[in-house]
């Protein structure tokens, strides 16, 4: 091989090496793209939707398990695609404050026996945040006392009594309303809508379009504050009950246990416990079918991974604009 064809070829490998540490570096820390595979956030975002995911937009989160093939997240042809041997505690560079009502991708606080930027993701709506009080009273959600309003793009469950399915059908046809999951059991239709279509359908119904409330399936009728990093709490009967299983991941690997009502580390007996994070409650736009706080409870600042910020390809049939495109999310 010649001296020339030799300098091509080496300077062919340095260009692609380069191009692969560079976006190596903007998908690990600035900007990744993110398929939506569940129908939990419709109708703000579809089943199908390639996203955008700023990292940089609550402050840039490095990695935790350096040793990981790249562009896989968890796995390769079903194999694991990373070591825990090496794990490099959690670390925020330029840190920033999740806004509500921000759509956020983050890691499971569950599955804690994978290191955290392995954990599944999840995308949701944040809701609440660090210091918000949260309640659930006769099947209304409140935040500091004020009723949650939720997007009018909100999915959820409502009921007709004694409904005619065929005048559900037809009236959704005429006003282009998309519906899910249209069933009759017994003398009651079930079916799952936004806010905004089930006003307009409820309009140009003879009977009654009720909401079929979820909350109290997954949450008891109480009140809870979500904690912040710095604050302390008494460790009474009450607290311990509430926040018990975010004390316990906060003191893994440490010689920690809850035993008759009382807070026990290195055997001492614990007066007040002192959150080493901030904590943040999120909730999905499609509430009949999500995985989200009312299961997974408490989300902390060191699970998330950014924000929301675009769709860049979608499927879906309803949207403006279909395909290649850049759709701000709200």
């Amino acid at each position: 091989m010649s001296s020339k064809k030799r300098n091509i070829y080496i300077y062919l490998g340095k260009v692609i090496l380069i191009t692969l540490l560079i976006v190596l570096f903007i998908r690990g820390f600035i900007i990744s793209s993110f398929s939506v595979s569940s129908s939990q956030m419709e109708t703000t975002l579809h089943n199908g939707d390639k996203i955008l995911i700023n990292k940089t937009a609550y402050g840039i989160r490095l990695p935790i398990t350096p040793l990981s093939v790249p562009f896989t997240f968890d796995n390769f042809w079903g194999l694991p695609s990373y070591s825990s041997v090496i794990q490099i505690p959690y670390y925020r560079l330029f840190e920033n404050n999740v806004e509500q009502n921000d759509i956020v991708l983050f890691n499971t606080p569950w599955e804690t026996e994978k290191p955290l930027d392995k954990r599944s993701l999840l995308l949701s709506r944040c809701v609440a945040l660090p210091g918000d009080t949260i309640e659930v009273r006769n099947d209304t959600f409140l935040i500091n006392g004020n009723v949650y309003e939720a997007t009018p793009n909100r999915i959820q469950e409502y009921w007709i009594k004694n409904g005619d399915k065929a005048e559900v059908e037809s009236v959704s046809n005429e006003q282009n309303i998309p519906i899910y999951n249209l069933v009759k059991r017994g003398d009651t239709l079930f079916t799952q809508l936004s806010r905004y279509d089930a006003f307009i359908l409820s309009e140009n119904l003879q009977d009654t379009l009720r909401p079929l409330f979820h909350f109290t399936d997954t949450i008891k009728s109480y009140k809870i504050t979500l904690p912040t990093k710095g604050q302390s709490i008494n460790t009474d009967e009450n607290n311990l009950v509430i926040y018990r299983q975010i004390i316990l991941q906060e003191q893994q690997g440490e010689n920690v246990k809850i035993e008759n009502n009382k807070l026990l580390i290195n055997n001492i007996e614990q007066n007040k416990y002192t959150f080493k994070d901030s904590y943040y409650w999120m909730l999905s736009d499609n509430t009949a079918n999500s995985i989200d706080s009312r299961t997974l409870g408490f989300i902390p600042f060191q699970n998330i991974i950014g924000k929301a910020s675009y769709i860049w390809y979608s499927p879906a049939a309803d949207r403006t604009h279909t395909d290649f495109c850049l759709i701000p999310i709200k």
